[in-house]
């Protein structure tokens, strides 16, 4: 046996994906839908710019500040926001906050307060977390930093959650995906997904190319968690063959549908086989199925960038409007021409 071979055996030692054509049998029962969608923007589009000014740098992209983006959005034509906690001050992937409660709490208020006056809605939160890690007081403390700002997503008016599954650890090699998901995962999203629902903010899990990369992965975690109050962030940019490097070759589209009953929320990348490849989404294929399905919240795009990328934030003069208009002007196309898909080939069948 070969090296790869050798990899491949222990790989499938390790998961074994139910192939999403299981997922997919009950799927496209319901009616085509041909309404609206209304389509938000998430910060991380803004990742580099907004890390300029969290950090009080001029080097790098050129800062802009959360409520800036906010007033973008509306200019620009987003019903939504989705604002991201590493955007608000204080914030810190893997401490809890550093600034006060008073302050946090106020900055959360002026968000949800220049949203009203603006008359754009907030779809949404999210948080940077491990619950795979080895380390059950790693684990412990991202559970108190994510029910934390649950506490400030209900004061902000972000019905949504949004919190990884985790790395893959090394110590997986030794056991294998579905014990320390059961073991790890699930019962931290549980937790939170009670709190969660304590608090009016339902939980959402995002598919993240880490210890979730398949519908099937998606599906069994949601459906051991077993509770009403989680659900998916759909990400199109993460489906692919666990712990595979990219989505080159996979059939995204088919995972993109099969987890559509358990979605809560979407972001919608401009690459399905992840941001260092090439490969660009299809928003007809992707609407078409989405309008096959009960979706009907709301559509957040995220915008990425690598080194290399034309456009790249630190090599422009000022934040990627253009860039992020011209995505969402592409997306509104696709949701428009969708609309009468199944019609209009009806009609040509019928002539």
């Amino acid at each position: 046996m070969n090296t790869s071979q050798s990899n491949e055996h222990s790989s499938a030692n390790i998961y074994e994906q139910i192939p999403t054509s299981h997922y997919l049998q009950n799927s496209r029962r319901g009616p085509y839908y041909t309404g609206d969608y209304k389509i938000g923007l998430n910060f991380y589009s803004f990742s580099h710019n907004l890390n300029s000014w969290m950090k009080g740098s001029t080097e790098g992209a050129p800062p802009i500040d959360t409520m800036e983006v906010i007033r973008f959005a509306k200019e620009a034509g987003f019903d939504a926001v989705d604002i991201t906690s590493y955007y608000i001050p204080g914030y810190d992937n893997v401490t809890m906050p550093t600034k006060s409660d008073e302050e946090i709490y106020a900055y959360a208020r002026s968000i949800k307060q220049l949203c009203s006056e603006l008359g754009i809605a907030i779809s949404g939160t999210g948080v940077k977390n491990d619950f795979a890690d080895p380390s059950a007081e790693r684990r412990a403390l991202d559970v108190k930093r994510t029910k934390y700002w649950i506490d400030v997503a209900a004061e902000m008016g972000a019905p949504v959650m949004r919190v990884f599954n985790g790395a893959v650890p090394k110590d997986i090699e030794s056991s294998d995906w579905e014990t320390i998901a059961r073991e790890r995962i699930v019962p931290a999203l549980r937790e939170c997904a009670e709190y969660g629902a304590s608090k009016g903010v339902v939980v959402g899990m995002q598919n993240h190319g880490d210890m979730v990369c398949t519908a099937d992965q998606v599906i069994r975690i949601l459906q051991w968690v077993d509770h009403p109050n989680i659900g998916l962030i759909n990400d199109t940019g993460f489906f692919k063959t666990f712990r595979s490097q990219s989505g080159l070759g996979y059939s995204w589209y088919d995972d993109i549908e099969a987890v559509l009953p358990y979605t809560v929320n979407f972001q919608v990348k401009r690459k399905p086989a992840g941001a260092d490849t090439d490969v660009l989404i299809d928003l007809e294929e992707l609407f078409t199925r989405l309008r096959y399905s009960n979706y009907r919240g709301y559509i957040p795009l995220e915008t990425l960038w690598v080194n290399g990328d034309a456009n790249h934030p630190k090599d422009l003069s000022e934040p990627p409007f253009e860039q992020v208009r011209d995505f969402l002007n592409k997306i509104k196309a696709a949701s428009e021409s969708t609309k009468t898909k199944v019609q209009a080939s009806t009609d040509s069948s019928a002539s």
